[in-house]
């Protein structure tokens, strides 16, 4: 028979509620204990009031959470656990104060001694069943995933496993299943699809509970991920209801997606290795990063997702009281953009921005009074990756050191003196990727003969002119 929604409705409400008697029953629990010294005797007659709402709320939150469980999706080990706990929790909470008010009343010690005994059982049988209740939310090991390895140790558990990713040492040996999407199964879905929390009666912790699908039957079809389940819910919107993960949650990748894809079309073997299956050229690029994590990355990217010492403090205290802003490119990283205003002078900075060369990264000096003699200093930039000197005063002869930053991806030289014979110093730049020249000496021919030495390079000498650099390099390269 159908659980009515109705009771489905009312029983969403038991997470709501269940902190409620929790913290009223602790909070007698504690002026009792409070209310036996002397000086805090007052709080006595507070403590029947305090038992007597914890009580109410907790009956209240069990009727909710028998409604909450007759919509399925939980272990039923666990679920029965926290269910017949939260029930003795009640019991004892009521019983408490039931001997709480008869030993107001009567003053014997015997019922004193009940009412103490009721009450600390109570706590007890409480923080168990917040405990196994925590577990069906966020799985049963939710208390000691992040418990330091010596307090494992102590209390006899294993060391946890390490959280970086275990890169795959033979690719082709690989088997698809246990080594590439397992892995990703169980970062992204096992949490709510597991024995103790079976959303959707769905489990996805082992390849017989795949094979096994949920209460609408097969989650994937073989050959066939347009019209497989567990897909089509990843690719809904995030808003929407079914879309999986869900909203809060941490959701898949791009590279995740394009994995799972390929299993499923490759017939989603569980046994089958990278080697025995067909491979397209967008799989193969996501997974040569199983390999390494920066297979598809430039080296400008590489660079940038690397780690650098934080600049000095004071230098950097300094530098911005001369109306420079220097301020780190992202959060939490140490890597700094900054910014040399006009009125600065560019020539006299240098000499005290090289102080902190190794974690600029972006630098811009357009529409100031920067010269070739201030660029002799660039040289000492090398994670430089980006570089503003449009409206300056830099010629050909400033070319020289910008062309020995290794990892420079951006140049804006709009409105400088460089010519086409100081432009080709930028050839041999691997790491460029665009250049503006609008409203220089550079011609189209220049530009051209630069960008067949830099296919990748985008140079960008005005929209009309642009448009002809490209067609001409497309002619040159044929």
């Amino acid at each position: 028979m159908e659980t009515p929604d109705i009771v489905l409705f009312f029983g969403r409400f038991h997470p709501i509620i269940l902190h409620l008697p929790i913290g009223f029953l602790v909070l007698a629990f504690l002026l009792e204990l409070l209310s036996r010294i002397e000086r805090f005797k007052a709080y006595r007659p507070a403590v029947g009031l305090a038992l007597f709402l914890g009580a109410a709320s907790a009956l209240v939150a069990v009727i909710l959470g028998l409604m909450l469980a007759e919509g399925g999706g939980y272990g039923e080990e666990l679920l029965g656990l926290h269910k017949w706990l939260g029930i003795a929790t009640v019991v004892l909470a009521i019983v408490a104060y039931v001997l709480y008010l008869q030993r107001n009343k009567q003053g014997n010690p015997a019922l004193d001694k009940a009412y103490v005994s009721a009450l600390s059982v109570m706590i007890l049988v409480l923080m168990g069943a917040g405990h196994y209740g925590g577990s069906l939310t966020h799985g049963s090991d939710y208390l000691t995933q992040y418990m330091p390895n010596p307090l494992r140790k102590l209390a006899g558990l294993p060391e946890k496993e390490s959280k970086e990713e275990k890169l795959i040492t033979n690719l082709e040996e690989a088997v698809v299943y246990t080594d590439i999407i397992h892995p990703i199964l169980d970062s992204r879905c096992v949490s709510c699809h597991n024995p103790d929390k079976k959303k959707g009666e769905l489990m996805m912790h082992t390849a017989d509970a795949l094979l096994a699908g949920g209460e609408n039957g097969d989650i994937f079809v073989p050959g066939d991920p347009e019209t497989s389940e567990m897909l089509v819910r990843v690719h809904l919107p995030l808003v929407d209801e079914y879309h999986m993960p869900p909203d809060g949650k941490s959701q898949l990748s791009d590279d995740q997606i394009t994995l799972l894809t390929w299993w499923i079309e490759q017939g989603a073997s569980f046994d089958k290795t990278v080697a025995q299956i067909e491979v397209n050229e967008e799989t193969q690029l996501v997974l040569n990063t199983l390999l390494d994590p920066n297979a598809n990355k430039t080296e400008v990217e590489v660079l940038l997702a690397s780690e650098v010492t934080p600049a000095d403090e004071q230098l950097v205290s300094n530098i911005q009281q001369r109306g420079v802003m220097i301020m780190p490119l992202a959060e939490e990283v140490h890597w700094l953009q900054v910014n040399v205003p006009r009125s600065a002078s560019a020539d006299s900075l240098m000499s005290e921005l090289g102080k902190a060369a190794e974690q600029i990264t972006w630098l811009d000096l357009g529409n100031t009074a920067t010269t070739d003699e201030a660029l002799n200093a660039l040289p000492q930039f090398k994670n430089l990756t980006r570089l503003h000197l449009e409206n300056t005063q830099v010629t050909d002869a400033g070319l020289a050191s910008i062309a020995e930053l290794p990892y420079l991806e951006y140049l804006n030289l709009y409105g400088t003196k460089v010519t086409d014979e100081g432009v080709q110093q930028l050839a041999q730049m691997k790491n460029l990727r665009r250049l503006y020249l609008w409203q220089t000496e550079v011609t189209k021919q220049g530009a051209t003969q630069l960008q067949e030495a830099n296919p990748s390079l985008e140079i960008n000498l005005g929209v009309e002119d642009w448009n002809a650099v490209k067609a001409d390099s497309a002619v040159a390269l044929r």
